[in-house]
């Protein structure tokens, strides 16, 4: 098992998550649930953390995040939801709030 991402934004791990698994990458979240030990103990050992089960896997989910975050900060822009107005991040596809899907670019 190797150690591919971490971050204190608990969604985004699951995100990432999301993405390696549906390409056939298996994976494992370590301190997901861990936030209720900040203060106790340092705070970046209780970030959720993002491993590859197979050691085989490490380069191609690597590929795949560099690919994913290099898409991501391209030209996208945050955007307004159409249905309740809220603002969502460029990263999502569908509207935090209600589940709105983002109408495609004209």
């Amino acid at each position: 098992m190797r150690k591919i991402f971490e971050s204190s934004d608990s969604m985004r791990v699951g995100h990432y998550q999301s993405m390696l698994e549906s390409d056939g990458i298996q994976t494992f979240v370590k301190n997901l649930n861990q936030s209720s030990l900040m203060g106790e103990i340092p705070f970046a050992e209780v970030f959720p953390e993002l491993w590859i089960v197979n050691d085989s896997d490490h380069e191609q989910a690597l590929r795949l995040l560099d690919s994913y975050k290099h898409s991501a900060s391209g030209n996208a822009a945050d955007w307004i939801c159409p249905k309740c107005g809220e603002e969502v991040p460029k990263e999502l596809s569908q509207c935090w709030s209600c589940g709105s899907a983002q109408l495609p670019a004209e």
